[in-house]
């Protein structure tokens, strides 16, 4: 046995959850150095440990340091030397609920709207304890398994700072130890460590909200909760707790292999027109967070999401980013739009990966086929929207791996009482519940992993972008993706609209944001 071996197998003993409750005390910054070290160590020598399912039928390859990624120009690598590209789906609906495609019924309020009902009716505890049940549930250990039986390699993990901060001021939920409880990020870290399979961890929600949508936690209201990005003390309160909490984050997980990036903000600003002034704000956010999460852990690869293409981001070297992959979202209905929103990121010339965080083509004019063969066969990672959905046409929909569509579970917060909501999210939530089979996204998906053989596209290289004669596309500084998808009366849009406008002038007469540090 090699000393590399010796220490790679040390190190990984660290991330065991039993042992980690026990390293809480030691220096983060010390383990840090420490793994980083092993990392160069363990580029020309690896190990993996496998596990055998209950049958013992199948084995899989934990992560192990070797594994660990970074970035080099435009490409992913591990600490062996090889090319690594991200082929995975993301956990939606678990850490942070939409009642779209989740058991709930709050006309796309969101999870803010939902908590403080349940509060109201049972009290803050009884209410923990609900949601406490439901994540339970949603998500176990059977679906990372899943995951990784299917040939995926990551799972995006979208959660809410409610997880971890039980009100509006960042009062932090604490566990028997005193400790900043991140138990279920851990949990979901340890499964991913264990069934071979990255995770990126991804503030989906953040307090004060970044969008007007149900996604970020509180929603439908007209716009009267988009105040993360607010040029006034509450604003900069509530962007200095979002950047804490990835302080945190970054400081629990420093060194940890099994996590592949950190996601620093979903989709902000995601119905606000590209104003290059305005989307600055978002840039000074990334910035602080960046150095939030480099002062804990200097090596993590961290993604910033440009809303709804890369084109929406600076170049990193205004701001001095390194180890960064450049992320985007898409949900449109054209071969075009796919083609098109690859080509102007490579023609950006940033040299940086691109990764595409949420995809699902909308309508019928292009397939899922189409997007995926599109990013596979010009290097970029990606991640589907999403695992599991909960929905009348859940079942046979091709947006979930799993679907269900019974509606006895789906629950009333207003009504329903603890007991019933208790039952509803326990065990019949599950994946392996019975009440869940495989919806189309499963074969759909399945039929490109891990080894599709596909064509190379002929503008996956910078060069050949140069070249290229580029499909005429109407972006006029105002694409933002498959507009209306939210529905809503006439009146209700325009409202919504005006309220928006509003939030535009006020962000263009506040003080102009610094790019360059």
């Amino acid at each position: 046995m090699s000393a590399a071996t010796v220490l790679i197998a040390a190190a990984d003993m660290f991330f065991v959850p039993e042992r980690r409750k026990t390293m809480k005390k030691v220096s983060v910054r010390i383990s840090a150095l420490l793994l980083t070290v092993l990392m160069l160590v363990t580029t020309f020598s690896s190990t993996s440990f496998a596990y055998d399912d209950q049958n013992g039928t199948q084995s899989y390859n934990s992560i192990s340091l070797s594994d660990a990624l970074y970035v080099n120009g435009e490409k992913l690598y591990n600490r062996r030397g090889e090319e690594v590209r991200l082929r995975g789906l993301n956990l939606g609906g678990w850490l942070i609920m939409e009642d779209w495609f989740c058991p709930i019924s709050n006309d796309k309020k969101g999870d803010h709207y939902t908590m403080s009902i349940l509060e109201n009716r049972f009290g803050v505890e009884k209410t923990r304890e609900l949601y406490e049940i439901y994540q339970d549930n949603w998500i176990t250990e059977t679906d990372f398994q899943n995951i990784a039986d299917m040939g995926f390699n990551c799972v995006r993990i979208p959660f809410w700072y409610r997880n971890f901060q039980s009100d509006d001021n960042g009062t932090w939920v604490r566990d028997e130890n005193g400790e900043i409880d991140l138990s279920r990020l851990e949990w979901a870290v340890d499964m991913c460590r264990k069934y071979g399979i990255y995770a990126i961890l991804d503030l989906h929600g953040a307090n004060g909200c970044q969008g007007y949508t149900d996604h970020c936690g509180r929603g439908n209201d007209n716009g009267k909760s988009y105040h993360f990005f607010d040029q006034n003390n509450t604003g900069k309160r509530y962007r200095q707790q979002a950047a804490e909490l990835w302080s945190v984050i970054a400081e629990r997980f420093a060194g940890d292999p099994a996590v592949a990036m950190f996601d620093l903000l979903n989709e902000p600003m995601c119905d606000v027109p590209f104003i290059k002034r305005i989307h600055s704000h978002i840039w000074e956010f990334y910035d602080m967070a960046y150095d939030a999460i480099r002062a804990k852990d200097p090596a993590r690869i961290i993604t910033m999401i440009g809303t709804w293409s890369i084109d929406k981001l600076p170049n990193p070297k205004s701001y001095n980013w390194k180890g960064v992959v450049y992320q985007y979202h898409q949900y449109d209905d054209a071969q075009s739009d796919y083609t098109n929103r690859i080509k102007f990121g490579w023609r950006m010339g940033y040299n940086v990966p691109q990764y595409a965080g949420e995809f699902h083509p909308v309508g019928d004019k292009v397939s899922l086929d189409f997007a995926i063969n599109a990013y596979d066969s010009n290097n970029l990672s990606w991640t589907l929207w999403t695992y599991k959905g909960y929905n009348s046409w859940a079942k046979w929909s091709d947006w979930f791996v799993y679907g269900a569509s019974s509606a006895d579970l789906t629950v009333n917060a207003q009504t329903d009482s603890y007991e019933t909501i208790a039952q509803k999210w326990g065990e019949a939530m599950q994946t392996n519940s019975g009440n869940f089979s495989h919806a189309r996204l499963y074969g759909v998906a399945k039929k490109y992993l891990p080894s599709a053989n596909l064509e190379e596209a002929p503008y996956n290289t910078q060069e050949n972008v140069e070249n290229a004669v580029f499909d005429e596309i109407v972006y006029n500084g105002d694409y933002h993706g498959n507009i209306g998808y939210d529905t809503g009366n006439t009146l209700n849009k325009i409202r919504s609209f005006l309220l928006r406008v509003i939030d535009i002038f006020k962000m263009i007469l506040s003080k102009p944001a610094v790019i360059n540090k």
